[in-house]
């Protein structure tokens, strides 16, 4: 795999909340609700500020729950005019025809919607991933109607999720035309373990104010590998094509990425890690700076050129010419790209706390620039969180 260059002065994308009200729960949420909606002019200059610093590509703009802040239009023009991709990180709750034109028009490039099984959403009680595919259909429907908006979703994984992955990978890859990315998130959070406590400047946290902990690893433990596994129990030739690794735990794959080839009807590949590489680096090299997602997904046939330098290009080209043996029709239909992220965020383990390498998507916090599952550790005590061994471990 292609270990991808990106670093905080460096990087594809860049991150900005406008607030952290939100109208639904979901598992694994590093955002407790503390300050509300912030001003406009305050999430303007967060956003001048990263794109300064990262030179970035794409600008997520989350919360909270954007879709309820009451000028995210602005924000969305705002960071359109800076020369940015605009993406919208939803629950998807507040999503209609009129919302969905009102954001076109302000210059939203992609919207990734969070829809998973753990959430309690109104009119689906129980319903587990697969049977949420249905859900997932609806939006995606109706931003292929509006089209000029890419489509993403995002899945918390947790141990009832592993069963339903290859559900999931069937249907992302049936829609390969309307829906242009996954993650698969694994459930992280803090785990409460004897020996092990957490500071904050040499002070220590009580167990009982720290949020989003859990009594043990078992619930919040599941790896990007495993992840993976799951997916090659079914899909045994699908490889990641690129990966960021943790800070401290560098033999830990925090990110795996997967990019698919297809058309409307088949799936022909994934792109190998020369192709990442050299789009990454033509991209900087002619634009100064490194891409997070190409503005149309429906690449064509051009991509199958990267065959010429890619061993696992010309494995997808051959099975695209044998697609077009059996049904030459498939010759008149688009080629699409399709990204893929496995994720496995922030974690504790033992008395080491690991991070990407360097985050995807940095944000300025009162002028530093940090992690987003970072910045309540910045609100709530005014640094990061550190877990150490107590003090007869250490001894």
């Amino acid at each position: 795999m292609y270990k991808l260059p990106w670093s905080t002065t460096d990087n594809q994308g860049g991150w900005v909340e406008v607030t952290d009200n939100c109208n639904l729960l979901c598992p694994g949420c590093y955002r407790q609700r503390l300050t509300g909606d912030k001003p406009l002019e305050q999430v303007k200059d967060e956003i001048l500020g990263c794109k300064k610093i990262t030179h970035c590509d794409t600008m997520v703009i989350a919360g909270g729950e954007p879709l309820i802040y009451p000028f995210i239009a602005d924000v969305i023009r705002y960071t359109a005019s800076l020369g940015l991709k605009p993406l919208l990180l939803t629950n998807g709750k507040e999503l209609n025809d009129a919302t969905l034109h009102e954001l076109k028009n302000a210059g939203l490039k992609r919207m990734h919607i969070h829809v998973d099984a753990q959430q309690e959403r109104d009119g689906w009680p129980g319903k587990n991933e697969t049977e949420l595919n249905e859900l997932r259909q609806a939006y995606a429907d109706m931003l292929w109607k509006l089209k000029g908006i890419q489509c993403g979703f995002h899945i918390t994984v947790v141990q009832e999720t592993l069963g339903h992955i290859p559900a999931i990978m069937e249907w992302y890859r049936r829609n390969m035309h309307k829906v242009q990315h996954l993650s698969l998130i694994a459930l992280r959070g803090i785990p409460l373990i004897p020996g092990i406590g957490y500071f904050v400047n040499g002070s220590e946290i009580p167990a009982q104010k720290l949020v989003n902990s859990y009594t043990g690893t078992s619930g919040i433990s599941i790896t990007t590998k495993e992840i993976l596994d799951c997916i090659h129990n079914v899909y045994p030739g699908y490889l990641p094509s690129a990966y960021i690794s943790g800070d401290a735990l560098q033999e830990i794959n925090k990110q795996l990425f997967i990019v698919n080839i297809g058309s409307s009807r088949s799936f022909f590949g994934v792109m190998g890690a020369r192709s990442m590489e050299l789009t990454q680096a033509f991209c900087h090299m002619f634009r100064g700076r490194y891409f997070s997602f190409i503005p149309d997904p429906a690449i064509g046939k051009k991509v199958f050129l990267l065959s010429l330098f890619d061993k696992q290009m010309r494995k997808t080209f051959r099975k695209y010419l044998r697609h077009l043996l059996k049904s030459p029709l498939e010759v008149f239909r688009k080629v699409y790209l399709q990204s893929m992220i496995i994720q496995q965020p922030i974690e504790f383990i033992g008395d080491e706390k690991n991070v990407c390498e360097h985050c995807v998507n940095p944000m300025v916090f009162n002028g530093l620039v940090i992690n987003p599952c970072e910045l309540d550790e910045y609100r709530v005590y005014g640094d990061p969180i550190v877990p150490l061994k107590n003090q007869t471990e250490r001894l």
